[in-house]
């Protein structure tokens, strides 16, 4: 489950089925000047966001260009950059031979993110939340953010710097 914070910049907290916080994504340096800012000013601005887990740890980093995503783990010594680019309705995302399709859809409410042989690794849903989380998240249309169970951490985190991205200037 994800949730959005009201923030001057991304703030994506992420529950476990439970209700559990099990990590966050947030701008390492808040600055207040930010509130007062509009956002066609502050896309000029590259973006630092940190992913942290449950006890705050931070474990990468991700920086959000015009032109890519640099995703860099928490030591500094892995470091990927993902180039993006729209081919008609849909998304591309290409870290070196590895390349990742999000479909574009009307009102973001599904997303999926394609490996380049067309399967679906990664699910953003909205409005779709299985009735018996309903006691832990009161709001029908909190997203629901599911992976392939054969990702890896590496593949994780870069598909949370692809939602990231998509989701940089929304619901917050």
């Amino acid at each position: 489950m994800i949730a959005f914070l009201p923030a001057p910049s991304l703030r994506m907290v992420i529950f476990d089925p439970e209700g559990r916080v099990i990590g966050e994504i947030r701008d390492m340096k808040m600055r207040k000047l930010r509130w007062f800012l509009p956002y066609f000013i502050d896309r000029f601005f590259p973006k630092r966001l940190g992913i942290y887990d449950y006890t705050d740890n931070h474990e990468a980093s991700i920086i959000i260009r015009r032109k890519g995503i640099e995703v860099l783990s928490s030591d500094g010594h892995c470091r990927e950059i993902i180039e993006f680019k729209k081919e008609g309705s849909t998304l591309l995302f290409q870290n070196g031979d590895m390349q990742y399709a999000v479909p574009k859809t009307f009102l973001h409410t599904d997303l999926q993110v394609l490996d380049d042989q067309s399967n679906r690794i990664a699910r953003f849903r909205k409005g779709w939340m299985p009735f018996e989380w309903g006691k832990r998240f009161k709001d029908p249309n909190t997203p629901v953010l599911s992976f392939n169970i054969s990702l890896d951490a590496k593949e994780k985190r870069r598909i949370y710097a692809i939602f990231a991205a998509l989701f940089l200037y929304r619901n917050h």
